[in-house]
């Protein structure tokens, strides 16, 4: 890792900084509800209508000290507006239950896992954004990180997997095999907004993407695109649910979904990888989308990468400061691509006000300091993770607040502040600082 473009260090009293605001924060982003009397088993015939009340167990929301749902009878969520999340949204509310146990929050994994499979249909489709009284983002599925979510809990409880529980998650996962998998073996999302990552370069293919009117959006070609970061995600899922299986002394299910992961991941390592730019690509119409985008990284952010890719991707284009290295952290699109900027609203949609197109987020630099641990990047997994720190620290000395996303160059924040979410992933970096 070049040492040029280092702008500062956290010190130690950032780093206890850092971690008492987290530790202090987050459980304001947990809302408490009434459990009912079962866990999710079958799905809540209620569930399906709005105005009833669709969160049933403790849920999270991304925003710290927020009231949850406040603005379910109002055209545009407030996430829009003031930049707050009263919602439960399905990625946020996963990585955050990873670290409920730091927290004092034992258990939220599995509510946050119950609240989405009390409504699922029977087709396996689970809403991706829920308050209690109201479905937003109707028609987009829940990305796929419940099942490792559930592990989680499983792990952290030593309880024994539920076979219902194991049911609902197959019927979950086989829903993307059968609405989204393409002839290569790979995926496909429904949108680039159901990605979550809400202007993603990669999906929305700029080549194609000629207008920048909002009514323009639709006809995007993100729907098209065989996606590296849903097909890792659902490899990822795969194996997990071939590890409960095994858990619990089922061998033949626990194959079949292991072969699932295996042939996914060389799909994703045969299609995907692009050797010029050291980096997997998305596909569209059997072409790759040559873009440097941070989900092009999501096979080494998740461990799925051969050692042969992961170890070229990190030291060509993830640590290289001509491509994602940025003074306060990874970049979230390469600063090597044209349309790369560190602005609050990205290009394309422009009620779309998250924005990954160069700003640095938490949630993928988090990752990366994860998998340069593991492939064996202690320094400069340290080094990167100081550079994150120092970022929050600021953030939280100068405005009293975490926001979602930060100009990768100086550490401004830029939007939605009162933002927890994935930032609590930060406990990770705080913790190998100072050990």
């Amino acid at each position: 890792m070049s040492n040029q473009n280092i702008a500062k260090v956290a010190s130690k009293a950032d780093i206890l900084l850092v971690g008492k605001f987290l530790r202090e924060q987050a459980p304001l982003c947990i809302h408490k509800e009434i459990h009912s009397n079962a866990r999710p088993t079958e799905p809540r015939e209620s569930g399906k209508g709005q105005g009833d009340k669709l969160l049933s167990f403790s849920f999270v929301t991304p925003s710290y000290g927020v009231k949850a749902g406040a603005d379910d009878q109002s055209e545009i969520a407030d996430r829009s507006l003031s930049g707050h999340y009263l919602q439960m949204y399905d990625w946020d509310a996963c990585f955050f239950a990873s670290k409920a146990e730091e927290i004092g929050a034992p258990g939220l994994a599995l509510d946050v896992v119950s609240n989405f499979l009390a409504l699922i249909d029977e087709e396996g489709y689970i809403p991706r954004t829920v308050s209690p009284g109201r479905i937003w983002d109707a028609g987009d599925q829940c990305k796929p990180f419940l099942t490792g979510t559930y592990k989680h809990y499983i792990q952290a409880s030593k309880a024994t997997p539920d076979p219902l529980v194991l049911k609902k998650l197959a019927s979950f996962l086989s829903y993307f095999e059968k609405k989204r998998k393409s002839k290569n073996n790979l995926y496909r999302w429904r949108n680039v907004l159901e990605s979550g990552v809400d202007d993603n370069l990669a999906l929305i293919a700029p080549r194609e993407a000629a207008k920048d009117e909002d009514d323009s959006f639709c006809r995007f070609i993100d729907g098209e695109i065989e996606a590296c970061d849903l097909s890792t995600y659902l490899a990822v899922e795969f194996q997990a649910l071939a590890e409960l299986h095994k858990s619990t002394a089922n061998s033949d299910t626990c194959k079949i979904w292991q072969d699932k992961s295996s042939a996914l991941t060389d799909s994703i390592e045969t299609l995907m990888f692009n050797d010029k730019l050291s980096i997997y690509c998305n596909r569209h119409k059997d072409e790759q989308l040559e873009l440097k985008s941070w989900t092009g990284l999501a096979p080494v952010l998740f461990g799925i990468a051969s050692k042969e890719h992961g170890r070229q991707i990190i030291e060509n284009t993830m640590l290289n400061p001509q491509h994602f290295l940025r003074p306060c952290g990874l970049a979230s699109h390469a600063v090597s691509e044209p349309l790369a900027n560190q602005q609050r609203r990205g290009l394309y949609g422009r009620a779309i006000v998250s924005n990954w197109q160069g700003p640095m987020w938490v949630l993928p630099n988090a990752l990366a300091v994860k998998a340069l641990l593991g492939y064996g990047y202690e320094g400069q997994a340290r080094e990167l993770a100081a550079r994150i720190v120092k970022c929050l620290a600021e953030s939280i000395e100068k405005h009293g607040t975490l926001y979602e996303n930060y100009d990768a160059e100086s550490g401004a924040p830029l939007w939605a502040p009162q933002f927890m979410s994935w930032n609590i992933l930060a406990l990770d970096l705080v913790h190998l600082l100072l050990h």
